[in-house]
């Protein structure tokens, strides 16, 4: 709720700046477009008064420079005003002509124009009218500054609140991620621990203890839960990491043809070879542990899906695409594909796979074909994790996904899931110590 707000907040904040600006470059046009009809009333109106006034009153008189004067009213929407009595300068605004031969600019026209007097001597009057007041731009200017500042104090007002509070949010702490296209996307976040003891006789004997990540449905919790348990505690002991790499291997490609491997890439897909896909995921996990960086495994499958058709080579370029690199793409039993993807965790790649997913879809429907599309996401999270449960999690998660929901993310825990891997190190030692009594008790 956090991370909505302050998206709320921040767009109101930006759309204040941007009207702001908006406002005062429209008025200030507004009024420059208006300036030259309003300009020649000035000049005009100034016009009319020098020639009554020059009928009742002599030039260089007192009374004609007062009533002069008097008719000007408000001078600020003039730039210079000079009036010539035959070739007599009797009247300069600004005082100085050096100012006055100055005045050129765009926000100014000059209109000139001769009167004449009773004796028949000419009044020439020369009149720059500004287009766009400066007052204007001033007052304008102000009011929209007035606004920015006022933003940009409750920004800052904003922000202390959070930092004095100690709540502000950061990128780990986002609890949920908002999205438009893909609503039914969830995120599934879950430690579960149990702990059984046997009678005090027995003294040491295996504790047994299943505490493994499990995923959340709204509709369907304690079912979910119990399912995922049960498939990620059927997992098999590891002996050593190339007897679990291969017996994963074998699991994947169970239902699929085996097909032996060519080079480094599948000449159907582009990517990689599913049997290589362990090897590559433990050298990435261990690369993003030493750099202290986040790591995501998608598990993709487009069901029935024909790769050497042209709907199927345009969705493997697709998310090649999406991947960057070749060779952190690999095929996934025969309609599917697994990608690594470096540096993301688990919020940003679901907004990643909510944009493949689209794109992908947008492909099928393009060809006219269905074909449901899911994508199981998982990420290391901080964890010193082994690729095959990272691909163990992602493919769990990919088995939950459906039509109503085609995007699901496994989301762990990653102090729990600290406690677990250490109660799982004491229970190994135990059953070891318990063997060890026994077979001394079987000696004897």
């Amino acid at each position: 709720m956090r991370a909505k707000r302050n998206s709320i907040f921040i767009t109101t904040i930006c759309a204040v700046y941007i009207l702001s600006l908006l406002v005062f470059i429209i008025s200030l046009a507004a009024e420059y477009k208006q300036g030259a009809f309003n300009s020649q009333n000035r000049f005009n109106s100034i016009t009319r008064d020098l020639s009554r006034i020059s009928k009742n009153y002599a030039p260089q008189s007192k009374k004609f420079y007062d009533e002069f004067l008097a008719s000007l009213g408000n001078i600020s929407d003039i730039a210079g005003l000079q009036i010539k009595y035959g070739e007599e300068l009797i009247f300069s605004y600004p005082g100085k002509m050096s100012e006055f031969e100055k005045i050129n600019s765009s926000l100014v026209k000059i209109y000139s124009t001769t009167v004449f007097t009773e004796n028949g001597i000419p009044l020439s009057l020369t009149s720059s009218v500004y287009l766009l007041k400066p007052v204007s731009i001033f007052y304008k200017g102000r009011i929209a500054f007035i606004v920015v500042i006022i933003a940009t104090i409750a920004t800052a007002a904003y922000l202390a609140f959070f930092i004095k509070n100690g709540t502000f949010p950061k990128e780990s702490e986002n609890d949920e991620l908002e999205q438009t296209e893909y609503p039914e996307i969830e995120s599934y976040d879950d430690f579960s621990e149990e702990k059984e003891e046997q009678n005090d006789e027995e003294n040491i004997e295996e504790n047994e203890e299943t505490s493994e990540n499990s995923i959340e449905q709204e509709e369907k919790p304690q079912e979910q839960e119990e399912d995922v348990l049960a498939f990620l505690n059927s997992e098999p002991e590891k002996e050593t990491n190339n007897q679990t790499e291969l017996s994963l291997s074998e699991d994947k490609n169970e239902d699929s043809t085996e097909e032996e491997p060519s080079g480094l890439f599948c000449p159907n897909t582009g990517f990689g070879w599913e049997q290589y896909m362990l090897t590559r995921l433990d050298s990435e996990l261990i690369r993003s542990a030493s750099s202290d960086q986040d790591l995501s495994l998608f598990t993709i499958k487009i069901k029935d899906i024909d790769w050497n058709s042209d709907c199927g080579k345009e969705i493997s370029k697709t998310i090649l695409e999406k991947v960057k690199f070749n060779d952190l793409v690999f095929n996934y039993k025969e309609d599917g594909a697994s990608a690594i993807f470096q540096n993301q965790n688990t919020d940003k790649s679901l907004v990643i796979a909510g944009d493949l997913h689209t794109e992908i879809t947008s492909v099928l429907s393009k060809y006219n074909e269905q074909h449901f599309v899911g994508i199981g996401i998982s990420s290391r999270t901080l964890r010193l994790i082994s690729a095959t449960r990272l691909a163990n999690e992602s493919e769990e998660a990919l088995n939950r996904a459906d039509a109503d929901s085609p995007i699901i993310a496994f989301r762990v825990n990653p102090e729990r899931y600290k406690d677990f891997l250490a109660s799982e190190s004491f229970q190994e030692e135990t059953t070891s110590l318990g063997q060890k009594e026994n077979k001394i008790a079987e000696d004897k």
